[in-house]
């Protein structure tokens, strides 16, 4: 098979970026909610079920759905055979791989629908713009949801149904949004059917298939919880109010610019959206970095502007599919309301379902630039300044868990497994590798092994003044091990 110089400059494309995914993933250090799926993971490969209550680092029974961490258990199950070490390695590689899958998977397509043209400028696009690298760098589900997301789109362009509806299955069962994939998949069924009255009883199919295999968690959550969508609106279904849930709608939220300012700059790799965070950084001209920063963001996004307004293409098939991704985008805008209304804010990661086919429109724009070379090496310029800021973000936050190695070593190397700990930090479970119940719950000290303190945290959760109060006048305590560089005291329980 003959590749045009398109389709050639695409793989190289894809090929560079996973390595530098791979070698970000297994260099930086683990955060955020990563710690807590990773924990989630570790903990089905050790004992062989699911989690519900046990002590992930938050005071919340253990609720999404499990795909992504029952591929991680098998990661890991797999590959401690050689080693401890290569197997919390492994558990790195989850999100570069799926990541780099779903670029693949998105080629492919859309170089079946349009031609390599567009594809390579979809590539161009997909792989630099930082929400998609963050996630597909970071131990969250984002990457993986995207895959099965894009694979059930491609499945069924190549009238694979049962294979597409199965796909689109795993995908809800990796995050609750892919279930707003269903539109665009039912629309690309019904068109390719020339014969309606079969069309609707293959709809009846793929609609019932994903649901199928998705009730088993949705039923499992209601059991458990009483709300199969927990922690989501949990004002209707009743359900637990243990931990963070979102009990009300409030079509006031909806108006918040905070949510949509924090959704633009999460999509640029800005950490959670918070612009605050940039705070670590101290380097000279920040402010005039920042500003060329923005401009970076706008001359990047406005082919997707521009491509929105595009007429449809004569080609038949991507006329119709053109179509389907618009369905897409007016789902997708649809949850993002539902998810403001319920929670007051928005991440950009919901969206890495829709980035695929956001590069399709963005690719359509570009292509029709007059000087469409010059914009694309320009974007090319740009889209390596975004892979140089994640560089700096992911050795930034090292730097700063690195501090607390010691810490970390001096539990591994002198309590038991099986300790259980009572301590603050939502990534101590998994720096530790031992179970550990939120500070916020009120538990009788008899009931752990161990207290861990640390409110000198500059990047994970500070314990609350009441469990503060009740570790320093609790008679059960003795000091065991203390840090006055990191601000680490561990108390042992006396029995």
């Amino acid at each position: 098979m003959k590749y045009s110089i398109y389709a050639k400059l695409s793989i190289a494309l894809i090929i560079i970026v996973a390595v530098i995914r791979i070698v970000f993933a297994l260099t930086h250090s683990v955060s955020g909610d990563a710690c807590w799926h990773l924990s989630a993971s570790r903990f089905m490969a050790d004992n062989n079920e699911i989690p519900s209550f046990e002590g992930l680092g938050r005071l919340q029974a253990f609720w999404p759905p499990p795909i992504f961490h029952i591929i991680g258990a098998l990661f890991f199950k797999i590959s401690n055979l050689m080693s401890l070490d290569i197997a919390n390695l492994s558990l790195k590689l989850i999100s570069p791989i799926f990541g780099t899958l779903t670029v693949i998977i998105a080629f492919l397509l859309i170089r079946k629908v349009f031609d390599e043209k567009t594809a390579f400028y979809s590539m161009i696009f997909l792989n630099f713009i930082p929400v998609f690298l963050d996630y597909s760098i970071l131990a969250y589900v984002g990457s993986t949801t995207a895959f099965f997301s894009i694979l059930s789109v491609y499945l069924m362009l190549n009238k694979r149904y049962i294979l597409s509806s199965t796909s689109l299955g795993l995908a809800i069962l990796t995050k609750y949004t892919a279930i707003f994939m269903f539109p665009m998949i039912l629309y690309l069924a019904y068109k390719s059917y020339p014969n309606k009255k079969e069309s609707l009883r293959k709809l009846s199919v793929i609609v019932f298939l994903p649901l199928l295999i998705s009730s088993i968690w949705f039923i499992r959550n209601f059991i458990l919880l009483g709300n199969p969508f927990w922690p989501f609106l949990n004002g209707i279904f009743q359900g637990t109010s243990l931990g963070i849930t979102f009990n009300t709608f409030s079509f006031s939220k909806i108006f918040s610019l905070d949510a949509y300012t924090k959704l633009y700059l999460e999509f640029f790799g800005v950490p959670n959206g918070d612009i605050s965070v940039l705070s670590a950084f101290s380097f000279p001209f920040l402010n005039y970095l920042l500003i060329i920063w923005l401009i970076g963001t706008l001359i990047f996004l406005y082919p997707f502007i521009k491509g929105l307004y595009l007429k449809k293409p004569k080609n038949n098939e991507a006329g119709y599919f053109l179509k389907s991704i618009h369905i897409l985008f007016l789902s997708y805008i649809f949850m993002l309301f539902i998810y403001i209304t319920n929670t007051g804010w928005s991440s950009a990661r919901l969206l890495m379902p829709v980035l695929p086919f956001i590069a399709i429109i963005w690719a359509n724009g570009a292509s029709s630039f007059k000087l469409r070379k010059a914009y694309l090496i320009l974007a090319v310029l740009i889209g390596t300044g975004f892979i140089m800021a994640e560089g700096i973000k992911l050795t930034t936050a090292a730097n700063e868990w690195n501090i607390y190695e010691q810490d970390f070593e001096w539990v591994k190397n002198n309590t038991e497994n099986n300790d259980l700990f009572y301590g603050n930090g939502q990534c101590l479970p998994y720096n530790i590798n031992r179970l550990v119940i939120d500070h916020s719950a009120q538990i009788d000290f008899n009931d752990v092994d161990y207290v861990w303190v640390n409110n000198k945290w500059r990047i994970d959760f500070h314990m609350n003044e009441d469990s503060l109060s009740r570790v320093r006048n609790s008679n059960i305590l003795t000091e065991a091990y203390s840090n006055k560089d990191t601000g680490t005291i561990i108390y042992k329980v006396i029995r």
